[in-house]
C-alpha cells in the first residue's frame, strides 16, 4: 500500500478534510489509514484515524482531522503524517510525511 495526500488541503468547520489516493499491492483487500496534522507557528495539532476500513478498488481515502485542544488550524503551511496499513494475506505498514497547504473551503 502507498500514499500522498493532497495538497492543498480544505479546512471546514475548523476541521482539515484529509484525502489522498490509496496505491493497493498485490494480495491487499483493506486498509485503515491514520493521520497527523501540525501547524507549528500556530501550535495547533490534530489526529485521526479512519472509523471503518477502506476496502479494495476504493482509490482514495478521506478523513477529517479535528484541531486538539483549544487552538484551530488556520490557512497556510503544514506537516501532514500518514500511516497505513494494508491488509489481505499479510499486514503492511506504510509510513510517509509531507509538506502540505491548509486552505479555507
Amino acid at each position: 500500500m502507498r500514499s500522498n495526500f493532497e495538497s492543498p488541503l480544505k479546512i471546514v468547520d475548523g476541521s482539515v478534510r484529509a484525502r489522498g489516493s490509496l496505491n493497493w499491492e498485490g494480495g491487499e483487500t483493506e486498509s485503515l489509514v491514520s493521520v497527523s496534522i501540525s501547524q507549528r507557528r500556530n501550535k495547533v495539532a490534530g489526529m485521526a484515524t479512519s472509523p471503518d476500513k477502506f476496502r479494495k478498488p476504493e482509490q482514495d481515502w478521506k478523513i477529517d482531522i479535528d484541531p486538539g485542544y483549544a487552538s484551530r488550524f488556520k490557512p497556510g503551511p503544514a506537516r501532514a503524517v500518514g500511516i497505513i496499513c494494508g491488509m489481505g494475506d499479510e499486514v503492511s505498514v506504510f509510513f510517509w510525511s509531507q509538506d502540505i497547504t491548509l486552505e479555507d473551503a
